[in-house]
């Protein structure tokens, strides 16, 4: 893929004032069927290149790991017969590791293996319809985390039923844009912005002048809002593009994988904190899990902030930790899950 130096609003240059003082560079390509940019700061241009182009190797190397789109991809290679195990690469273990990590501390309202029941239904959505209740049933028996076996030794992964596989689509491209940064950090290039699609990944030292990358963010169930990320992932998720309408119900790309259902409520999640891969997989199982129980959800969390909105028949609910993702930075230990959820009445919701 060609990597595209872009002039992007908001990017800093000081060369003709100082050939010393760092500038602000956009890159982009196509990357993981997503758009992928890049922004970093750095005195030489050469050097800004050097970091993009590590960056962007590391996200199509993901991709070539975790895609479910590519069959020649280490993913989709693994075997589906319960009780084979397979050496993964490390890009693909360390993927399936922290998935299944997730999985248990969200109770399986993010569930790697869900991917037979994604494909049934986005083999229904590209039909128009919806998948009949006996290829979901079928889907579902094929479907559970607590069914697969992975040894960090060996670095093996196997699954405990045939025809089992791993979906990334809720974790791949946040656990791409930490990748991403970890890397430019490690070469010495700490002060970036990775995006990859609504998945960003800020490294650890601020652009000139600035206090963060100021991210602008829209769920599409609220106004947009900003924030300011350090050091710093930031994901969102929700029905505002990916979604199919069925006799007037709107189904989203969202789907529960303990019951096989997409969501129809409008549900939009955004998560912050230090793991772009973990942000990632959370907004995922927030929208799962709604405003009823984020808060426990949250709560095997620390150190990560998020809200939820949900557009139900009565008025629009919205839950959030204290601070908010788009709340002033705090330290993590400041971040508090509320105990319970109050779900407000529509009526009594600030007016945005």
């Amino acid at each position: 893929m060609l990597l595209v130096p872009l002039a992007l609003v908001g990017s800093v240059a000081f060369a003709q004032a100082d050939p010393a003082q760092p500038e602000v560079e956009s890159f982009a390509e196509i990357a993981m069927g997503v758009d992928v940019s890049v922004k970093v700061v750095a005195p030489e241009a050469s050097d800004r290149l050097a970091a993009a182009q590590l960056a962007m190797a590391e996200v199509r190397a993901c991709d070539e790991a975790l895609s479910d789109w590519q069959a020649s991809s280490e993913r989709s290679r693994l075997p589906r017969t319960a009780g084979v195990a397979a050496v993964a690469g490390e890009r693909l273990f360390a993927a399936t590791a922290r998935s299944i990590e997730i999985a248990r501390a969200t109770e399986g309202r993010f569930d790697p293996t869900i991917s037979p029941i994604v494909q049934a239904w986005r083999t229904a959505r590209a039909q128009g319809t919806l998948p009949d209740v006996a290829t979901l049933d079928a889907a579902r028996k094929r479907v559970g985390w607590q069914d697969v076996t992975i040894d960090a030794c060996m670095r093996t992964i196997m699954f405990g039923r045939d025809g089992m596989a791993v979906d990334f689509g809720g974790i791949g491209k946040g656990f791409a844009a930490q990748r991403a940064s970890t890397a430019m950090v490690a070469v010495g290039q700490p002060s970036h912005l990775v995006a990859v699609a609504g998945d960003l990944v800020a490294g650890p030292v601020a652009p000139p002048g600035k206090p963060g990358w100021t991210i602008r963010k829209e769920d599409g169930l609220g106004e947009p809002f900003e924030l300011v990320l350090l050091g710093e992932a930031v994901s969102t998720s929700g029905d505002l593009e990916q979604f199919i309408e069925i006799d007037g119900v709107r189904h989203s790309h969202i789907i529960d994988p303990r019951t096989a259902r997409a969501l129809r409520e409008r549900t939009a999640a955004c998560v912050r904190g230090p793991d772009g891969a973990t942000c990632d997989a959370l907004a995922t199982a927030l929208c799962v899990a709604g405003v009823r129980d984020a808060a426990g959800l949250m709560g095997a969390f620390p150190g990560y902030r998020a809200s939820v909105t949900t557009i139900e028949s009565d008025g629009r609910r919205t839950w959030s930790t204290t601070p908010g993702p788009e709340g002033p930075p705090c330290a993590a230990d400041a971040v508090c899950v509320p105990d319970a959820v109050t779900v407000p009445d529509a009526a009594s919701q600030p007016q945005r």
